[in-house]
Protein backbone atom coordinates (compact mmCIF):
# COMPACT_ATOMS: atom_id res chain seq x y z
CA UNK A 1 0.00 0.00 0.00
CA UNK A 2 1.41 3.38 -0.99
CA UNK A 3 1.08 5.99 1.73
CA UNK A 4 1.74 9.72 1.52
CA UNK A 5 4.20 10.06 4.41
CA UNK A 6 3.86 13.27 6.41
CA UNK A 7 5.74 12.47 9.64
CA UNK A 8 8.29 10.16 11.23
CA UNK A 9 8.20 8.60 14.68
CA UNK A 10 11.31 7.05 16.20
CA UNK A 11 10.53 4.41 18.83
CA UNK A 12 13.17 3.91 21.50
CA UNK A 13 14.82 1.82 22.84
CA UNK A 14 14.43 -0.39 19.76
CA UNK A 15 15.44 2.40 17.36
CA UNK A 16 12.48 1.68 15.06
CA UNK A 17 11.61 4.42 12.58
CA UNK A 18 7.96 4.59 11.50
CA UNK A 19 6.59 6.71 8.66
CA UNK A 20 3.07 8.00 9.30
CA UNK A 21 0.47 9.24 6.86
CA UNK A 22 -1.53 12.38 7.59
CA UNK A 23 -4.06 11.59 10.34
CA UNK A 24 -2.80 8.04 10.85
CA UNK A 25 -2.52 7.00 14.52
CA UNK A 26 0.90 5.78 15.62
CA UNK A 27 -0.42 2.32 16.55
CA UNK A 28 -2.02 1.82 13.11
CA UNK A 29 1.14 2.93 11.30
CA UNK A 30 3.20 0.43 13.29
CA UNK A 31 0.78 -2.36 12.41
CA UNK A 32 0.73 -1.35 8.73
CA UNK A 33 4.53 -1.47 8.67
CA UNK A 34 4.68 -4.96 10.20
CA UNK A 35 5.27 -4.23 13.88
CA UNK A 36 3.51 -5.62 16.92
CA UNK A 37 2.59 -2.94 19.43
CA UNK A 38 1.55 -3.82 23.00
CA UNK A 39 -2.26 -3.50 23.18
CA UNK A 40 -5.16 -5.43 24.63
CA UNK A 41 -8.13 -3.57 23.12
CA UNK A 42 -6.66 -3.49 19.60
CA UNK A 43 -6.49 0.29 19.39
CA UNK A 44 -9.89 1.31 20.73
CA UNK A 45 -8.39 3.54 23.42
CA UNK A 46 -9.82 1.59 26.34
CA UNK A 47 -6.97 -0.58 27.68
CA UNK A 48 -4.26 2.12 27.80
CA UNK A 49 -1.58 -0.54 27.27
CA UNK A 50 -0.28 1.25 24.17
CA UNK A 51 0.79 4.40 26.03
CA UNK A 52 4.10 6.02 25.11
CA UNK A 53 6.32 8.68 26.62
CA UNK A 54 7.04 11.46 24.12
CA UNK A 55 10.70 12.51 24.43
CA UNK A 56 11.01 14.93 21.52
CA UNK A 57 8.64 16.66 19.13
CA UNK A 58 5.60 17.23 21.35
CA UNK A 59 4.78 20.32 19.31
CA UNK A 60 4.11 18.05 16.29
CA UNK A 61 1.67 15.81 18.17
CA UNK A 62 -2.09 16.03 17.82
CA UNK A 63 -4.18 17.55 20.58
CA UNK A 64 -5.31 15.23 23.36
CA UNK A 65 -8.95 14.27 22.76
CA UNK A 66 -11.58 13.24 25.30
CA UNK A 67 -10.99 9.48 25.16
CA UNK A 68 -7.24 9.91 25.37
CA UNK A 69 -7.57 12.45 28.19
CA UNK A 70 -9.64 9.93 30.16
CA UNK A 71 -7.00 7.24 29.56
CA UNK A 72 -4.08 9.41 30.61
CA UNK A 73 -5.93 10.47 33.75
CA UNK A 74 -6.67 6.80 34.54
CA UNK A 75 -2.93 6.13 34.25
CA UNK A 76 -2.48 8.91 36.85
CA UNK A 77 -0.18 10.84 34.57
CA UNK A 78 -0.18 14.61 34.05
CA UNK A 79 -1.84 16.00 30.93
CA UNK A 80 1.39 17.70 29.82
CA UNK A 81 1.70 15.96 26.43
CA UNK A 82 4.45 13.63 27.55
CA UNK A 83 2.24 10.56 28.10
CA UNK A 84 0.13 9.70 25.06
CA UNK A 85 -1.91 6.73 23.81
CA UNK A 86 -0.38 5.38 20.58
CA UNK A 87 -3.84 4.44 19.30
CA UNK A 88 -4.97 8.07 19.51
CA UNK A 89 -1.74 9.94 18.75
CA UNK A 90 -1.29 11.40 15.27
CA UNK A 91 1.66 13.53 14.17
CA UNK A 92 1.23 16.65 12.09
CA UNK A 93 4.71 16.65 10.57
CA UNK A 94 8.39 16.43 11.30
CA UNK A 95 9.93 13.87 13.61
CA UNK A 96 8.73 12.74 17.03
CA UNK A 97 10.68 10.46 19.38
CA UNK A 98 8.81 8.21 21.82
CA UNK A 99 9.75 5.56 24.35
CA UNK A 100 7.84 2.27 24.30
CA UNK A 101 9.19 -1.12 25.25
CA UNK A 102 7.80 -4.23 23.58
CA UNK A 103 7.45 -2.92 20.03
CA UNK A 104 8.91 -5.50 17.68
CA UNK A 105 8.77 -6.82 14.16
CA UNK A 106 5.83 -9.18 13.59
CA UNK A 107 6.97 -12.73 12.91
CA UNK A 108 5.28 -15.32 10.74
CA UNK A 109 3.31 -17.68 12.94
Amino acid sequence: MDVDVTATVIVRPAGIELELADGEPLLRAAERLGYRWPTICGGLGTCRTCFVEVDEGRESCSDIGGLEREGIEALRRPLDGRTRLACQLTVTGGTVTVVKRGVRRRTEE
